[in-house]
């Protein structure tokens, strides 16, 4: 897949010289760009993507929900010249909008001159009033109907207003309510200002700097017909769910990512992950109308990403009592879209090599949520002794041995999961002497490790939220069980050692952690050295995870 081509395809480049830059901003996605905002932006996302040093601003504005034509200043007098500009209205603008209600004829007339409407046909709209006083002109809109749906209208407004604001008052007061504005409306928040279809799909404006004229156009999204007539629109979410994560798809020598998380982008019961040149997508439950969806979606993600194959995973709470269709599908090499691809892939992750197995029941083999942490871990472990707990298939293990560790001991009741280990550290090329994997239950062996007087100089602990143990008595649970097992981890800690403590448990809070932490450490003093954030593709859900690395003395 050509990085920089797919750039193009998400936030498309409409013009550009040394002090004005001009693109496609999607819907979903904040401008960002200024200097009090409280996250990164699509400016901030471009100036680091481009990586050109530049301080990118935007000279126009739209909200987080509308899309189309950005122009955006590289230098500050250029900025203030254009919004100077858009102040006094001497800028045309051009929208596509669907709106609630109908137009009973093709067009009609908003303003302009003192403040008379002109409509083409009988329909009028109302002007708005001018606060004695002000001077400035009272900016002109004409509205033209595209297609006419069942109580949603697709319009075309061309106006000289300010901005986005002053064009919604417009078309309130002529009885053509933007859908997804809530001015009126205090349910439509609930459902989504992602509903928003208000697109900029033309600008003209002399350059202040050559004086020349320029026009530029966008076209609007196709998915604004669907939403008149009153069909999902999800192309403009998963849209902008990649464009958030740019910063992350174009890192060298990764190609593995977290593409969505529907629950809080959008579609809800989705989970979608970029494997090497495989999609995953995960079904979270039975969601009514997403079933049909997937199809599309799929053809999507492929078409985009340039994906070899798609495959789906239905997850459902009850593991053990899954059906056998369920389960042969989970096993089966058929995507749903695309052509089957081998059993096991290797995908990459900052230099690093993993075995992924796209159809091989629930899980693939990494958890991507940890590719920071594993870093983290890379960076730590030159010269030590390194224990992994609930290893799986030994990523954390990987990452310490490529690092530079004296030793590592993975540990994981499954013997699948340590073969699969095994695996990467062949794909990377690791001396397996130095490296031990022990099949045993994460208690029992930090009970014989103890007895053995064994120590180490790194632990990792990220537990699952429930595990079953050979016996009953030796199930365990995170809510239950994890200051007792950060106490029996940390008797194996050297004096200044580190542990990695992380979870997925959703109601064990980061302050709860580092008090279960606290109180695991018992006498020993102990100090938080980092709370990293998620990885940029995993920051849509704040509560996803949470880890802590801390310092035993």
């Amino acid at each position: 897949m050509n990085l920089q081509a797919l750039v193009n395809r998400l936030v498309p480049t409409l013009y550009e010289d040394d002090c004005l830059l001009a693109v496609v901003k999607p819907a979903g996605v904040d401008v960002g760009g200024g200097r009090s905002q409280s996250a990164p932006g699509l400016l901030d996302t471009l100036a680091e993507v481009r990586n050109r040093g530049e301080k990118l601003e935007p000279a126009s504005r739209l909200s987080r929900y509308e899309s189309g034509v950005l122009l955006v200043g590289k230098e500050p007098g250029i900025v203030n010249h254009i919004r100077a500009e858009l102040r006094t209205t001497q800028i045309m603008h051009e929208y596509v909008a669907v709106v609630l209600g109908s137009m009973r004829e093709p067009g009609l007339t908003i303003g302009g001159g003192r403040g008379a409407s002109r409509g083409k046909g009988k329909q009028r709209a109302p002007t708005a009033r001018r606060p004695s006083g002000v001077s400035a002109a009272i900016p002109k809109t004409t509205v033209s109907l595209i297609r006419q749906g069942e109580g949603r209208a697709l319009v075309r407004c061309r106006t000289t207003a300010k901005n986005t604001h002053v064009l919604r008052a417009q078309l309130r007061s002529a009885r053509l309510r933007l859908l997804g504005d809530s001015l009126h409306d205090p349910s439509a928040w609930r459902r989504g200002a992602e509903l928003t279809c208000l697109h900029l799909s033309r600008i003209a404006f002399r350059h202040p700097a050559s004086k020349s004229k320029i026009s530029l156009t966008s076209r609007a999204p196709e998915a604004f017909k669907a939403v008149v007539e009153g069909r999902g629109d999800f192309e403009r979410v998963l849209h902008a769910a990649l464009v958030r994560r740019l910063t992350c798809m174009v890192e060298p020598d990764t190609d593995s990512y977290r593409l969505l998380t529907g629950d809080t982008e959008g579609i809800k019961g989705l989970i979608a992950e970029k494997y090497g040149q495989v999609v995953v997508m995960q079904v979270l439950g039975e969601r009514d109308g997403l079933v049909e969806l997937l199809r599309s979606i799929a053809h999507w993600y492929r078409d985009m990403l340039e994906a070899d194959a798609v495959y789906v995973k239905r997850f459902v709470k009850d593991r053990p009592a899954i059906r056998e269709e369920t389960a042969e599908t989970l096993r089966s090499p058929k995507p749903l879209v695309g052509r089957p691809v081998p059993e096991q892939i290797a995908i990459r992750e900052r230099g690093l090599k993993f075995a992924i197995r796209p159809y091989d029941g629930f899980a693939v083999g990494l958890f991507l949520d940890h590719r920071d942490n594993r870093s983290r871990v890379r960076s730590l472990a030159e010269g030590k002794d390194v224990l992994n707990l609930f290893a799986y298939t030994c990523g954390f293990s990987v990452a310490a041995a490529a690092g530079g560790a004296s030793s590592t001991v993975s540990v994981d009741i499954s013997p699948g999961h340590l073969d699969w280990g095994r695996t990467n550290f062949k794909l990377n090329g690791l001396d397996l002497a130095k490296h031990l994997f022990i099949r045993s239950g994460t208690v029992e062996y930090l009970k014989r490790a103890k007895r053995q007087d064994e120590s180490f100089d790194l632990i990792i602990l990220d537990p699952p939220t429930f595990a079953h143990g050979r016996k009953r008595k030796q199930d365990f649970s995170i809510a239950r069980d994890l200051t007792d097992l950060v106490a029996a981890s940390a008797e194996l800690l050297r004096p200044g050692g580190v542990m990695m403590v992380s979870t997925s448990y959703r109601r064990i809070s980061l302050r709860d952690l580092r008090e279960r932490l606290k109180r695991g450490a018992g006498r020993r003093r102990v100090k938080v050295i980092e709370t990293p954030p998620l990885p940029v593709d995993f920051s849509s859900d704040p509560d996803h995870a949470k880890t802590i690395f801390a310092r035993f003395e």
